[in-house]
């Protein structure tokens, strides 16, 4: 009787610990499962300096989105917390400012920045770090070779949909002989690389390439040089003021070449700093710059009336440019990503590069896969045209 009891009692306890095992088990699987306090989001734009007609209206969509989000009840009940850094045009802050937002913050991804340098430079730590990062850049070596961007994606057009979409529009004018005057530094020198490299494949012939810097005043030299080429159209390549500049000088010296610029110019800020020059000036963009000219049964119509319209309500009449689509798409993506994924960066990653599949968003339908971090085409660009001191779609 006294074993029957004393095996009982070991029985009994067994079962006690397996219970209290169990409970426990379940207390840490609720623990792991437990919704983070906020979603902490790093972005990174130019708001000051040189690149500043970029940086702040992609400030000011995610300024703008995060709100709208938020008032809206976040992410399944749970805040989206974005930490701005202004990079002020500088690659070294820039590189600052990721590592805090790694190291120190331990945001989910970073957002950024505006400028090919400051981006290029960001890529690096976003993959030596294992951090997903979606860009505002342009330039296709963001995102290119695949296999050396596993943790980059990016929102604008890239260099390569520019240039297809001005070659063939060269094509459908009948010129075959152009000039570049690009800009020195590294979106001057990627949309140059894509010119030259595409250009037997349209039959153009580039008569004589010339640059500038940044931060050039006067230009007249190197269209002078150009005027002398025998080309029939000049493809500038850079964001203001340096565009504008050339515009103007070209209107100075009586220079009549087709000018035909980068989706770097999407703005109504090269129009005023050309002071007159930018009448005819042609170039690649996304629709957000022609408005007003985009149908309604278009796919893009809603959600380009929808950002327009609350950008300037929030912003009192100041347009966002097609540089706001950038930063309102890079938080489109973040949230749809964090949405399926959670706080995990590697899932995070993994959602944008495998699920993001025909996704409208207000810079075009964006399709991820292993091998296209951009997701775009170079269909989604219109051509606009500065018609009367304003652009308009090309006819």
């Amino acid at each position: 009787m006294k074993k029957f009891h004393f095996f009982g009692a070991i029985i009994l306890l067994i079962c006690i610990l397996t219970a209290c095992k169990s409970e426990q088990a379940g207390s840490d699987k609720e623990e792991t499962t437990k919704k983070p306090q906020s979603y902490k989001i790093g972005v990174i734009y130019s708001k000051t300096g040189s690149a500043s007609p970029l940086g702040e209206p992609e400030w000011n969509a995610t300024l703008l989105l995060e709100e709208e989000i938020n008032a809206g009840g976040g992410i399944d009940g749970v805040s989206v917390e974005i930490i701005f850094a202004d990079d002020e045009s500088s690659q070294e802050k820039a590189i600052e400012e990721m590592n805090r937002f790694i190291h120190d913050e331990n945001v989910l991804l970073v957002l950024g920045s505006s400028t090919t340098g400051a981006s290029l430079a960001m890529k690096g730590l976003a993959m030596e770090n294992e951090v997903p990062m979606i860009a505002a850049a342009e330039a296709s070596q963001l995102v290119e070779p695949a296999e050396e961007a596993k943790w980059v994606f990016k929102t604008p057009h890239s260099n390569v949909h520019a240039v297809t979409r001005i070659y063939i529009h060269l094509q459908e004018e009948g010129i075959k002989k152009i000039a570049t005057l690009t800009d020195s530094n590294a979106y001057g020198a990627a949309g140059l690389e894509k010119l030259e490299e595409l250009a037997d494949e349209y039959n153009i012939e580039i008569m004589t390439s010339e640059s500038y810097h940044t931060n050039d005043t006067d230009m007249s030299a190197q269209l002078t040089k150009i005027k002398k080429s025998g080309a029939e159209a000049v493809i500038v390549w850079g964001t203001n003021p340096g565009p504008a500049i050339i515009a103007k000088n070209m209107k100075e010296l009586g220079i009549d070449l087709h000018y035909i610029g980068s989706h770097g110019i999407a703005n109504h800020k090269f129009i005023e700093l050309a002071e007159g020059g930018a009448e005819g000036v042609v170039i690649p963009t996304g629709k957000l710059l022609v408005i007003d000219q985009i149908v309604q049964n278009d796919p893009q119509y809603e959600i380009i009336t929808k950002f327009y319209n609350n950008y300037t309500k929030k912003f009192k009449g100041e347009e966002p440019t097609q540089f706001g689509s950038y930063g309102y798409d890079n938080v489109l993506l973040a949230v749809e990503a964090i949405k399926a994924a959670g706080a995990d960066r590697a899932e995070i990653r993994d959602y944008l590069e495998n699920k993001i599949k025909d996704f409208i968003a207000t810079t075009g339908k964006f399709t991820f896969s292993k091998n296209d971090h951009n997701g775009l085409e170079a269909e989604s660009m219109v051509l606009a045209e500065v018609k009367d001191g304003k652009w308009v779609l090309k006819e």
